[in-house]
């Protein structure tokens, strides 16, 4: 029996397919929309006979999806069980009741099902620092999405500023548009790289993201702030993760900002090399398959004169850490049962242990 068939089997009204487009809190904006759905053929997507569409329903999750470890998503294609009531008035409230398969999905912004992500930096008043900016592009780029790089507050530099870092970009694989949302400068360009897309804005704040979607969706103005003169960085604006449809086509997030230092990317040593775009074409030169582009003999990439081959390598040293770490024992040191006087840890599911996760208990 089909998941649908059971709810309505359960006297709770009709079921349909609808796509978070916003979330807040615990409560989620899911858009029934057949032209939507038709981008996603994979979706066996169903919707309620003889009701006006695209509309909108305002959702709660059900607990048995937290209990299941699921996570309602911004982009998730969701089963909404309707009240008997959405039978005579529409919009209805309803409730997500199962979460169809993902495409994509982003740990941080939490979205799924897009298919590019717009990195933003700004040139000034924050300047690009190299390695932050390489850091969100290999976290971009691990996504297996469309990557487009933006330089906004393209007006608060010198034109040849501008140049040499569009060049330094070409030299990592990318083709960066020069942007300002001062002056509209590449807005246009920026719009038909959005078009037909489901894209997400990724870069730390007070480069203007919020300014920038404004140019883009002059129905909708989002809260902006001017970067702090004592830190010299933005302060965080946007608080929830929305999706807005773009005139020319297309859906756009508006999603809270973080500080594109921290973290490393979700990838594994081994595949940490595909994340460099200027390097790929060279993949599969090496001598050893396992290759890391470290210090192995045979390496393709050796004798290639590229920027970021230092970053690269911190980072590869970052995720073998990280990986070592992880497959150390949770609790180094302790005796097994039978050895004597010793201590017995009771929470074995952490994969870092501290004081505040133990609860200890003496034999």
């Amino acid at each position: 029996m089909s998941h649908r068939s059971a709810v309505q089997e359960e006297g709770q009204g009709s079921t349909c397919t609808g796509w978070v487009r916003a979330a807040q809190a615990n409560f989620y904006r899911v858009r029934i929309d057949p032209e939507l759905a038709a981008l996603f053929p994979e979706i066996e997507a169903h919707f309620p006979a003889q009701k006006p569409m695209p509309a909108e329903l305002l959702c709660t999750a059900r607990a048995k999806l937290k209990k299941m470890g699921q996570s309602v998503m911004v982009g998730d294609w969701v089963e909404v069980s309707l009240p008997p009531a959405a039978d005579s008035l529409w919009p209805e409230r309803g409730a997500i009741e199962a979460i169809l398969p993902r495409r994509t999905q982003l740990p941080r912004p939490a979205i799924a099902n897009i298919t590019q992500v717009l990195v933003v930096m700004a040139l000034a008043e924050p300047e690009p620092e190299p390695n932050a900016l390489s850091r969100l592009l290999v976290q971009a780029e691990a996504s297996h999405l469309r990557v487009q790089v933006v330089f906004n507050k393209c007006d608060c530099v010198e034109a040849a500023v501008a140049e040499s870092w569009r060049q330094r970009l070409q030299r990592w694989g990318y083709e960066p548009l020069l942007v300002s949302a001062l002056t509209e400068a590449g807005i246009p360009e920026l719009r038909r790289r959005c078009r037909d897309q489901i894209s997400v804005v990724a870069g730390p704040s007070g480069v203007g993201k919020s300014s920038l979607l404004n140019r883009l969706l002059p129905a909708v103005q989002l809260t902006t702030q001017a970067v702090s003169e004592k830190l010299r960085q933005g302060r965080h604006t946007t608080r929830h993760v929305e999706l807005f449809p773009l005139p020319e086509g297309g859906w756009i997030a508006d999603s809270p900002g973080f500080n594109a230092g921290e973290g490393i990317p979700p990838v594994s040593p081994q595949q940490l090399i595909r994340c460099f775009p200027e390097v790929r074409e060279r993949l599969g030169t090496c001598q050893f398959r396992d290759c890391l582009h470290d210090r192995e003999p045979g390496c393709g990439l050796r004798e290639l004169n590229w920027e970021r081959r230092g970053f690269y390598l911190q980072l590869l040293h970052e995720l073998q850490e990280a990986q070592a770490a992880n497959s150390a024992p949770a609790c180094p040191g302790l005796k097994r049962r039978g050895e004597g006087h010793h201590l017995t840890c009771r929470k074995q599911s952490h994969r870092i242990l501290t004081d505040s996760d133990l609860d200890w208990q003496e034999d």
